[in-house]
């Protein structure tokens, strides 16, 4: 196929590319430069974007996810972005499922699709395969979450790690609602998470070439704490009120994650603002943390070590070479 194409310093190439079942995929924690990186890919492979983060696929939450531009997204196809309402499901299922169905329609339009994001059990489920975890039980997750403020957190953590230990040293212990969830899960199907997982569907017949951001730690938390102030000056603290103001709960999943969760209780007069964004920072460096921690674990990652924000265009032209070589 022939396609024009830009480059990312502005130039526009001619650039030919044979038909290739490739799926181009680049994970890294967040605030490390993915999307920049994807959309200047994209400038010179002819790609289309699917997103693999968990919240950007939510209409409203936009300061807070960091998505890209409505311009980025009108200049290259991006797809699970601004999707779905807050108060609608979204899980690694739906993702796989969705995700494949996308994946078989960029190739027939003889493009490439690329997978971005730092959601690892949405690209887990994409190139390994996943069994869809059952849909929830509304009436188990009331009485589980009746159980949570009358009991706590901690009396639930205890009682997934007496009954499924995998799955509780998988999870955020701290994180209610994965907790509950987790409970919920075992309590509906009566199987450990990783005895449903045996029941995985099939992995892609596809061949993947996957690239990750390697950060040193210290520069991207400083990165971190860079973005939550940028997202402050942009007005987060104005869009969570919208989103609230708009009739969605505060306990749908979407404001659960974080900046959205504590800014929430900075409105509700529960921390004062500073302390908002003292934790949005703190908790956004734990994030991090857990999603250097599972992409590590994963061998078929080419790591691309990024010691400064020049070094994100040499990984644009390592990814770029590297599919080339690969066609």
């Amino acid at each position: 196929m022939s396609l024009s194409s830009e480059n990312v310093d502005g130039r526009t190439d001619k650039v030919t590319m044979p038909s290739n079942n490739t799926v181009l995929i680049l994970t890294a924690p967040t605030a490390s430069g993915k999307s920049q990186v994807a959309l200047n890919v994209a400038r010179q492979i002819p790609c289309e974007i699917l997103s693999a983060d968990s919240r950007q696929v939510y209409k409203h939450l936009t300061i807070g996810t960091a998505k890209p531009s409505p311009a980025e997204r009108n200049s290259i196809p991006h797809h699970f972005v601004d999707s779905l309402e807050p108060d609608e499901a979204w899980n690694a299922g739906k993702f796989s499922q969705e995700s494949r169905r996308i994946t078989e329609e960029v190739f027939e339009r003889d493009r490439v699709p690329f997978v971005v994001g730092g959601t690892g059990l949405y690209v887990k489920a994409l190139v390994d395969g996943i069994v869809e975890m059952p849909e929830a039980d509304l009436e188990l997750r009331e009485r589980i979450s009746k159980r949570h403020e009358k009991e706590g957190l901690n009396k639930l953590a205890a009682e997934l790690q007496k009954l499924d230990p995998n799955a509780s040293q998988s999870i955020d212990l701290r994180n209610p609602r994965r907790v509950m969830r987790a409970l919920e899960i075992y309590y509906m199907t009566g199987m450990t998470r990783a005895e449903i997982e045996k029941k995985t569907s099939e992995p892609l017949p596809y061949r993947f070439l996957w690239f990750g951001l390697n950060w040193d730690r210290g520069k991207l938390y400083a990165r971190i704490e860079q973005r939550v102030d940028h997202m402050i000056e942009q007005g987060l603290i104005d869009e969570v009120r919208s989103i609230l103001d708009k009739g969605y709960s505060k306990h749908c999943n979407a404001l659960q994650s974080v900046g959205y969760a504590e800014t929430i209780d900075y409105l509700e007069g529960k921390i004062k603002r500073e302390e908002m964004v003292e934790l949005i920072k703190q908790n956004t460096r734990r994030y991090a943390k857990r999603q250097m921690s599972w992409f590590g674990r994963d061998k078929r990652i080419r790591w691309i070590d990024i010691g400064s924000e020049e070094d994100l265009d040499n990984a644009v032209m390592t990814i770029v070479e590297q599919y080339r070589k690969s066609l």
